[in-house]
């Protein structure tokens, strides 16, 4: 009888390896798309800010801002605001205008705010070509957010802190110019980047 037992718990337990394995590696496999699909989109927006810069495409952007909205454009389908990048850990991602599962699987996304209201924030995955160099990023670190118009907005890391999944209103209620946030490896908290204007 014990025999029995232990067998049945030796295969129980190399089901569940087998199982987090399966998992593990369909998580590899979807980030890498991610990923792919994510620098597609993100050659797109480069491309299309550089051609609106050369023809002097600013007036539409300076009369959006002004009202506190995002400027948008829209590309393959999607709405993006911008392009936020982090030139110490190699991180330039688009940052598409809402957000939804399906949206955080293709790139960052904006969750609420604008820069004009000083209170932008900015969600995405952990997959490792997205958001998790973040947690790399110390106080004084330099982050860019380049508006769908091509204007570069400049940042400093002022903090970064680790939150539980259900303390929204203290990721949300921040005195922080720029917010971006992702989850913790397993997901069970959110590693937060505030941030604020520099020069």
């Amino acid at each position: 009888m014990k025999q029995i037992r232990a067998v049945a718990l030796v295969l129980l337990g190399l089901s569940m390896i087998l199982t987090s394995a399966y998992f593990f590696s369909q998580y590899e496999q979807e980030a890498e798309i991610a990923g792919e699909n994510a620098q597609q989109l993100l050659a797109a927006l480069t491309e299309e800010i550089e051609q609106n810069q050369e023809q002097n495409l600013y007036d539409t952007a300076v009369q959006e801002q002004s009202t506190g909205q995002m400027l948008q454009t829209s590309l393959q389908g999607y709405d993006l605001v911008g392009i936020i990048r982090v030139p110490g850990v190699g991180l330039e991602l688009p940052v598409l205008d809402s957000w939804s599962y399906d949206l955080l699987k293709l790139s960052p996304c904006r969750y609420s705010g604008s820069i004009e209201g000083q209170d932008l924030i900015l969600m995405g995955h952990n997959y490792k070509k997205h958001f998790a160099p973040l947690r790399q990023v110390s106080p004084g670190d330099r982050m860019e957010f380049l508006d769908a118009g091509g204007t570069a907005h400049a940042y400093a890391v002022s903090v970064t802190e680790v939150l539980k999944p259900t303390q929204l209103d203290e990721l949300t209620a921040s005195a922080h110019a720029m917010t971006i946030f992702t989850c913790t490896p397993g997901g069970y908290g959110r590693f937060v980047v505030r941030c604020d204007p520099v020069e």
